[in-house]
């Protein structure tokens, strides 16, 4: 057999296949060694934890509720991270939950009412030193009737909720 320019005999073969085939096995154990993802990957950890702590402590990322389309404004300010009262055209949800009807809550308030009461003593039982803000987001889907939206708002500071901000996008469009 030939390989190259050299005769090759079974023996002289089979010693050629081995050292060929050693030769892969140290370059590959070499390209092993020098590829080194651990910074790499610490480096990738760290920027995941960093982005996922900014962007859980932002309160501008702020959830529009299903079924909302915020009013527009033209002037505003930060959105302070306090619990969510939604009113879309026919539903009230406080975080996500739905309540009831809007014609629902604004007739018997009770579920509203706890719902408010037990974000206030969650409130003070995790932060025992300080006193209660009373704030609450407020978002409206833009047609509904400003009496709807301003009744609703009369129910809230019988829990306390005097800081009442409405939550709408910047702009016009």
């Amino acid at each position: 057999m030939q390989v190259g320019s050299q005769t090759l005999r079974p023996n002289v073969f089979h010693k050629h296949l081995v050292k060929r085939a050693y030769s892969k096995k140290r370059s590959r154990k070499a390209l092993l060694t020098a590829l080194s993802l651990t910074s790499m990957v610490d480096m990738f950890s760290l920027l995941v934890i960093f982005l996922l702590q900014t962007f859980s402590t932002s309160p501008e990322l702020l959830l529009v509720s299903k079924g909302v389309e915020l009013p527009t404004a033209n002037s505003g300010a930060e959105i302070a991270d306090a619990p969510v009262l939604a009113l879309t055209n026919g539903d009230v949800y406080l975080d996500q939950k739905r309540v009831g009807s809007v014609d629902e809550v604004l007739k018997n308030p009770t579920a509203l009412l706890n719902g408010l009461e037990g974000f206030r003593e969650l409130w003070q039982r995790t932060h025992p030193e300080g006193k209660f803000k009373g704030e609450i987001n407020l978002q409206a889907h833009k047609a509904t009737s400003s009496t709807v939206v301003s009744q609703v708002m009369g129910i809230l500071p019988s829990q306390q909720y005097g800081s009442i901000q409405l939550v709408v996008t910047s702009g016009n469009r």
